[in-house]
């Protein structure tokens, strides 16, 4: 399918459709022309004339009472705010293909797009627009290039969203169109996956960033931009896997590979001859719609699905731990594939006839199916989640015993890095980045004030020791450490302290962590105050302290909230620093430790490598 992206075009219609009518007689048919950026000029929504090409319009002023799907003028339609929906072929008719686009305006949660792309066997789509650029799209790109964008204005590590970059991350597009900032800049194309080529499903996305339509005829500023794309039902994987030269890894991505195998893309239920065959002949497989309804994939007959659904698996099981588990179990009935999409606790066991199923599922559900103790459900599946699949939820840990003193039963030594004389120094259960650790007094105490002032004392230096250290050893990595006090349902609770590097992305990004941690305070309608001097808060106070530590110039900022216990006013949530700081590395699913749960093989590896890297 041939398209046109083009960039603001901020009331220019006339000039701007003059272009593409002109580029459309010379190299189309185009089948759309998709519109980022500010399609008006002001805070009006105005007549638009008729487009030579169908038009899919991005952005609108704010307050505008148009809806999704709405045309704005004579083949104009507003995409809407955020989703995921699919073009066809301008030909039409039954053979016509289908184009999916993720899109995300200037406002607004993008929680509906990640929601769509989240489904079980979702492959990415063809091309994603957003107005804004996505924060730290400007990682392990060429240096030339970021010089020359900032000749135009334009400084990258400075500008962008998180929400673009998160909703990138989620729809995984091949590629990716945005305007605002008024410059042309093409991307060296990034991975979506870790994995080598070879072994992998996934494919490449090119950013693209546009200019201002018909403002410029300086190559630097480009506004308009075709390609040719095969959207992904109809291309072989080979093709999509490819990697073309120059290629990166991922700029949303915080820290290297971790010790737990990263999950591979979820595989389509039948083998890929018999896929491509099926594409061909059924171009509507893939149709998502708008994130508020629309097309759905069809469910498959039960009766005679050669699929079987596993429920309960960890967060941690990929394809190939789900595979070995599963045929360990089997024996000789044969196994044609297994899939577990990342972090949804279920997944797939795929076989090529429904017999084979049938003998699979007496003997998984005879031998009770389980991976590290945890115990797995088995039934007859579709290559879909089942529609009362209910979603991941993370039950209340059932020990009531302190996690953090050390002769306590429920204590994971193997979790330990270092001891001290007064604290130690450990990594969390799920931990949310690799070099997540725990700085915890080795004398229980509930609250600051309990503690000795040599141990308090002690905790600030271990923090500071951390930050430094990630400083130094993680290319001048900035440090965010928190702590939370506050009574807990299980009445335990032991004073520990969070210290997570974060990695830099360019100048400000610290003063950015504190924005954005003062900007969800107030969202949370509680306040973080400056902290000067030492801290002592009283003893029945509920404590939210925070320390960011700028990873270019090493100083500490600390902010505070502190509120009696029986205040009514509002607090940090239980998970607000966690939070935060999983959605500014793009990856808001890690928001709760039981998200990052690994196996204990991994946790004692990660554990030695935590060691190794605050070592002297």
């Amino acid at each position: 399918m041939k398209i046109l992206c083009c960039g603001d075009v901020e009331g220019r219609f006339e000039e701007t459709f003059k272009r593409v009518a002109k580029i459309e007689a010379a190299n189309g048919p185009f089948d759309a022309l998709f519109c980022v950026g500010a399609f008006f000029a002001g805070d009006a929504v105005t007549e638009v004339p008729e487009a030579p090409v169908p038009t899919w319009v991005l952005e609108l002023p704010a307050g505008s009472a148009v809806a999704a799907g709405d045309s704005l003028g004579p083949n104009v339609t507003y995409l809407g705010a955020c989703g995921v929906t699919t073009v066809s072929e301008r030909a039409g008719g039954s053979g016509a293909k289908v184009m999916s686009v993720a899109f995300a305006g200037g406002a607004g949660s993008v929680a509906g797009l990640l929601d769509a792309c989240g489904a079980p066997g979702f492959m990415g789509c063809d091309v994603f627009l957003s107005s804004d650029w996505p924060r730290g799209c400007d990682v392990g790109a060429d240096d030339a290039a970021v010089a020359s964008l900032r000749d135009l204005g334009v400084y990258a590590h400075a500008v962008g969203d998180d929400r673009v970059a998160e909703a990138a991350v989620a729809c995984r597009p091949r590629y990716h169109f945005a305007g605002t900032h008024g410059a042309f800049w093409a991307r060296a194309p990034y991975r979506n996956a870790r994995d080598p080529p070879a072994h992998r499903k996934s494919h490449v996305t090119r950013f693209v960033a546009l200019g201002q339509a018909a403002k410029s005829k300086d190559k630097r500023r480009k506004w308009l931009h075709a390609v040719d794309v095969d959207p992904i039902p109809y291309c072989a994987l080979a093709a999509l896997a490819a990697e073309p030269a120059g290629c990166t890894d991922s700029p949303y991505v915080c820290l290297g590979p971790s010790v737990a195998p990263t999950p591979r893309m979820a595989a389509l239920a039948a083998d890929e001859a018999r896929d491509s065959a099926k594409r061909k002949n059924a171009p509507s497989a893939l149709r998502w719609g708008d994130v508020s309804g629309g097309g759905k994939r069809p469910r498959r007959d039960e009766g005679a699905s050669t699929t079987l659904f596993v429920g309960g698996l960890p967060p941690y099981c990929d394809d190939a731990k789900l595979a070995e588990t599963l045929r360990a179990a089997l024996g000789d009935v044969d196994l044609a594939g297994a899939r577990a999409p990342p972090g949804k606790g279920y997944g797939f066991a795929d076989f090529g006839a429904r017999d084979d199923a049938a003998k699979a599922l007496d003997r998984l559900l005879a031998a009770g199916l389980a991976i590290d103790g945890r115990r797995l459900t088995v039934d007859w599946g579709t290559a879909t989640a089942p529609a009362n699949a209910a979603p991941q939820r993370y039950p209340d840990d059932a020990r009531r015993e302190c996690w953090f003193c050390l002769a306590s039963p429920g204590c994971e030594t193997h979790l330990v890095a270092a001891v001290k004389d007064a604290c130690y120094v450990c990594q969390p259960k799920g931990p949310l980045v690799d070099a997540h650790a725990l700085v915890v007094p080795i004398a229980h105490a509930s609250t600051r004030a309990g503690l000795e002032p040599a141990v308090r004392d002690e905790m600030d230096a271990t923090a500071d020791g951390l930050a430094a250290t990630f400083r130094a050893k993680l290319a001048g990595a900035h440090t965010v450490a928190f702590e939370r006090v506050a009574d807990t349902k299980k009445g335990v609770y032991h004073v520990h302290r969070q210290v997570i590097p974060v990695p830099r992305r360019g100048d400000g990004d610290a003063a950015k962590l504190l924005a954005d941690f003062r900007d969800a305070a107030d969202r949370g309608r509680f306040a973080l105050a400056p902290v000067d001097g030492p801290f002592l808060p009283p003893a029945d106070a509920r404590v939210f302290l925070l320390d960011v530590y700028d990873g270019d110039s090493g100083a500490k900022t600390r902010l505070a909230c502190v509120q009696a216990k029986d205040a009514p006013d509002r607090f940090a949530p239980l998970h607000f620093g966690r939070d935060l700081l999983a959605r500014a590395l793009g990856e808001p699913h890690k928001a709760h430790w039981k998200a990052c749960e690994k196996s204990k093989q991994d946790e004692t590896a990660l554990c030695e490598r935590l060691k190794g890297l605050i070592s002297e």
